[in-house]
């Protein structure tokens, strides 16, 4: 009896070992998106999927790259995400539609995680003018919203990680790498 609980717990110990190290952020790979037009750095393995959504332009496809642990790691992540989104002609270009589109995207994104008011401030993402955002769930989890307008696209960075990791190298590593491809 001894012996079979000795092995299912060694059992137990090596599956929780090995469910954990496979989905620590330790393995990161750029992700070249032709079809999206852009390249990041990102944990490995993302993955691809789409779903009509509300934009800032009417009801369109929005693309997502994504990448989250396993339910059974305990990691300091939860998400990593690109998704994209096709811009009207004449938007880019004419500074006070890109401003205003902008504004509006990040509006609706917001939205997506609060009704109250989430401080927005304008960055400039790799030399691509956006906006962002910070969301703290006391005590749970940090969400920081990054977007730009760039080649006749919308992308929406995103990171999702537990509270107090909002420094992390690798949340940088995310958002300087962000390439538009020409």
């Amino acid at each position: 009896m001894r012996t079979i609980v000795t092995t299912f717990s060694l059992f137990i110990v090596g599956l929780q070992l090995v469910s954990c190290g496979s989905n620590q952020v330790d393995t990161w790979a750029v992700y070249t998106s032709g079809e999206g037009g852009f390249s990041v750095e990102m944990p490995a393995k993302p993955q691809k999927s789409e779903k009509i959504e509300v934009t800032a332009f009417g009801k369109q496809k929005v693309n997502f790259i994504t990448w989250k642990p396993s339910s059974f790691s305990i990691d300091k992540f939860k998400l990593f995400e690109v998704s994209y989104t096709n811009c009207p002609a004449g938007v880019i270009g004419d500074s006070a539609k890109t401003k205003f589109f902008l504004d509006s995207s990040i509006k609706l994104r917001a939205n997506d995680f609060t009704e109250r008011g989430i401080a927005v401030q304008e960055v400039d993402i790799n030399g691509y003018p956006g906006r962002a955002f910070i969301y703290e769930v006391a005590g749970e989890n940090t969400v920081i919203v990054k977007q730009c307008l760039t080649n006749n696209r919308r992308y929406d960075l995103v990171v999702i990680a537990k509270s107090g990791q909002g420094t992390n190298p690798e949340i940088a590593r995310f958002f300087d790498s962000f390439q538009a491809l020409k």
